[in-house]
């Protein structure tokens, strides 16, 4: 493998397999592997983790002192060189899995703002998907907007309101080719999202 390849990182945070926002992930992530980038996919739903416990075990800026499977992503964080979230929203705001993953990044929080450690510079992006037309996407996403710059991460959204029905982003010709697009520029390095 070589070394330096451009690692993309797609968390999926729908409890939902293979709905629209899987569809979408997956088409963003093969458009980072087309241009030659590694990528992984992680799904949320599949692992076994809780949110913060504001325990503050995290304050000296070391790993989560939690012991649960978000260890894994944690490693696959420091790696990533691009990170796609992706989730559906409920209630106008993320996934539960998704809001659990933003809360748990508070340990990235302590190292950046509290302890002023420069942080690995990426590319970020959020893909989100309403079953109203006129979803609420601007304060969904807000969440992880900061998550985002948390993480030193450029930031950029993908949204598409009016999909409830699993499958149905299919019906949308151009969606999967934006998607797929947004791969690509996560793919690249020099680009600045």
């Amino acid at each position: 493998m070589d070394e330096a390849m451009t690692f993309v990182l797609g968390i999926a945070g729908s409890p939902r397999r293979g709905g629209n926002t899987e569809l979408l992930l997956d088409a963003a992530l093969a458009g980072a592997a087309e241009k030659g980038a590694e990528v992984r996919k992680v799904v949320l739903s599949a692992l076994d983790f809780s949110g913060c416990t504001s325990c503050g075990g995290c304050s000296e800026g070391d790993d989560c002192v939690l012991d649960d499977d978000l260890r894994q992503v944690y490693e696959l964080l420091d790696r990533a060189d691009a990170v796609i979230l992706a989730s559906p929203l409920y209630f106008e705001g993320l996934s539960s899995q998704s809001k659990a993953l933003i809360d748990r990044g508070q340990v990235y929080w302590v190292r950046k703002f509290a302890l002023h450690r420069d942080g690995k510079k990426r590319r970020g992006a959020v893909i989100a998907v309403g079953a109203r037309r006129n979803a609420d996407f601007p304060s969904a996403l807000r969440p992880a907007k900061i998550w985002f710059i948390t993480l030193d991460a450029d930031f950029t959204s993908l949204t598409y309101g009016g999909f409830e029905e699993k499958g149905s982003i299919l019906d949308d010709p151009g969606a999967l080719a934006e998607a797929r697009a947004l791969g690509h520029r996560l793919a690249d390095e020099r680009n600045i999202l």
